[in-house]
């Protein structure tokens, strides 16, 4: 169970830099399109097309990298005043609703992508993209977001099972102030010896 955490984690955390670099290169067409529709009168066609694709790809791939980090908005207003059991069993509820939504999105999804592949189906724009491509790593992106899912499920079960509430409350729980403020010193921490490193350079 451990080997797999720390494997899906790996994967995410690089399925963010794979997002963030989609991002960008959105932001480099589109800025691209808009000097040369202004200087040269000139349009690329295609940038309105390929940003939603990278749209939906980033979102599908990043959700997973946010739900590993807690990083999921959570209104909690009620949430922090309950007792400690009854907020482990509105954690694990949670997670429960993420596999049953995301998991009929996937098995909707698998039946879109299908269904593109049998008609060979391609986009209506002067590209004419094979709509399988962005379907299937849109699909992908939301597969390995239920795979994230479960694990964490197996993973509280595991942990209840042995009976170790708090290890759950601190696996799957929403962040408290506390660990609210040690993350961000965390992340301030990491900043300031990317920062040294390179200064050192």
């Amino acid at each position: 169970m451990d080997y797999l955490q720390s494997t899906v984690e790996r994967i995410s955390r690089w399925s963010v830099y794979f997002c963030g670099a989609l991002l960008l290169g959105c932001v480099g067409l589109i800025t691209f399109e808009v000097v040369g529709r202004k200087l040269f009168n000139h349009s690329l066609l295609a940038v309105e097309e390929l940003s939603g694709y990278a749209l939906a790809i980033s979102v599908a791939w990043g959700i997973s990298y946010t739900l590993l980090q807690k990083g999921h908005i959570r209104i909690d207003a009620l949430y922090v005043h309950l007792p400690a059991p009854l907020r482990r069993i509105l954690d694990v509820a949670a997670l429960l609703a993420l596999a049953l939504v995301f998991g009929t999105l996937v098995w909707h999804a698998s039946g879109v992508l299908h269904e593109s592949l049998r008609l060979g189906a391609k986009a209506s724009t002067p590209l004419a993209t094979p709509l399988w491509i962005p379907q299937s790593l849109w699909l992908a992106g939301l597969g390995f977001f239920c795979l994230c899912v479960f694990m964490l499920l197996a993973r509280a079960a595991q942990l209840i099972l042995r009976g170790d509430f708090a290890g759950l409350e601190r696996e799957i729980g929403a962040h408290n102030t506390e660990q609210e403020v040690e993350f961000e010193l965390a992340a301030e921490r990491e900043r300031n010896q990317a920062s040294n490193i390179s200064g050192d350079r």
